[in-house]
């Protein structure tokens, strides 16, 4: 039977809740995908990290998931010691394919969980999925310099558009924090 996953460091979970916002919309949804390195990604541990709102970096393409870390060892700053839990969902008629978006899947409605597999290191479970071909990490210290201040230059603008997060004192100390370069950059851009 198929199964879809859902990565959370919430344990105990036999219910997923529809409280997602579906992309571009105001409809409430449970997010699912069939690829398992990819739904580690959002084993996000708000204490270890230091801010709530997950900084995933991470697509899938030919049934491949691909993280590209924005600074360096960004993968194994965001995950190692964090452990979780990937629910499983098996499939049903309620779930729908998230438009223009690869292996990814929602479902408008609670899912209940038939199935969960404990993740004791996501760090370590990702460099598996890698070491097996599932996974492709884009590190940030193996890009091109030219990659590299794209990278700086695209974080910049972000947080130029988000306004220097003045209105979200953890995501401002997060990001000055883990991107330093783009911070400044943002800053002399203002």
């Amino acid at each position: 039977m198929k199964c879809y996953y859902h990565g959370s460091c919430t344990p105990g979970i036999i219910e997923l809740e529809a409280r997602s916002k579906l992309h571009n919309t105001a409809e409430k949804v449970v997010y699912l995908t069939d690829n398992m390195p990819y739904a580690l990604f959002y084993m996000w541990d708000e204490e270890h990290n230091g801010c709530s709102a997950k900084h995933v970096t991470g697509w899938i393409k030919n049934d491949t998931a691909y993280y590209e870390e924005q600074f360096p060892d960004q993968l194994k700053t965001f995950y190692r010691g964090v452990s979780g839990y990937l629910y499983c969902i098996p499939d049903s008629t309620d779930i729908k394919v998230v438009e223009h978006r690869t292996n990814m899947f929602y479902c408008s409605m609670n899912a209940k969980v038939t199935e969960s597999l404990y993740i004791p290191d996501v760090y370590e479970e990702l460099l598996k999925f890698e070491a097996d071909g599932k996974l492709v990490v884009l590190r940030y210290n193996e890009q091109s310099a030219e990659r590299q201040n794209e990278l700086v230059d695209f974080i910049a603008k972000g947080i130029i558009h988000e306004k220097f997060y003045v209105d979200n004192e953890s995501k401002k100390e997060f990001m000055k924090k883990r991107f330093p370069k783009s911070w400044e950059k943002a800053e002399m851009l203002r």
